[in-house]
């Protein structure tokens, strides 16, 4: 009987230490996990710093002029124009493009060792192709920006428009 009692409290050991086990491999690959995804923010941080330019918040006239295209419905000479609003949220900067009253894109982006380099991902879906957007600009004056947006689209489809801001 005695034995009996010893052999079960050493199979409930045994099951306990295994658990022990379990539980420290599942903490050790979280740690893992932890540890690459601070790396990788590390690395983020380190490619794109932080800059923050007070002149840049608010609106901002935009006119842009087409300059290059190799898409369909699309010409040389086409104009648009828009109001992006600059402001920065979590270390980004932000640029919400309006037309009228309607918000169309929201770029996000930051400074770069040139000037400013802002993207926008349009997601592919039944009615719109994968696209992605990129503007670069630089500062011209305490009001004034100029540089080009890129429009990336499927079947090698590219419009390039030179683009020039006022601060409003």
């Amino acid at each position: 009987m005695r034995e009996e009692a010893v052999q079960k409290k050493e199979t409930e050991f045994a099951q306990k230490e295994q658990q022990l086990l379990l539980k420290e491999k599942t903490l050790a690959l979280k740690e893992e996990e932890l540890l690459r995804r601070e790396k990788k923010l590390d690395n983020t941080l380190s490619d794109t710093a932080f800059v923050y330019d007070a002149k840049l918040i608010g609106p901002w006239s935009v006119k842009m002029n087409c300059i290059e295209t190799t898409c369909a419905g699309s010409a040389v000479g086409d104009t648009k124009s828009e109001t992006w609003n600059f402001s920065y949220q979590n270390n980004r900067l932000i640029a919400k493009a309006m037309t009228g009253e309607k918000l169309v894109r929201i770029y996000t982006g930051g400074f770069t060792g040139n000037g400013i380099e802002l993207t926008e991902d349009v997601k592919h879906s039944p009615s719109a192709p994968a696209t992605k957007l990129l503007v670069r600009l630089t500062l011209t004056g305490d009001n004034s920006m100029e540089g080009r947006r890129e429009i990336v689209r499927e079947n090698e489809c590219n419009i390039a428009y030179a683009i020039q801001l006022s601060k409003q």
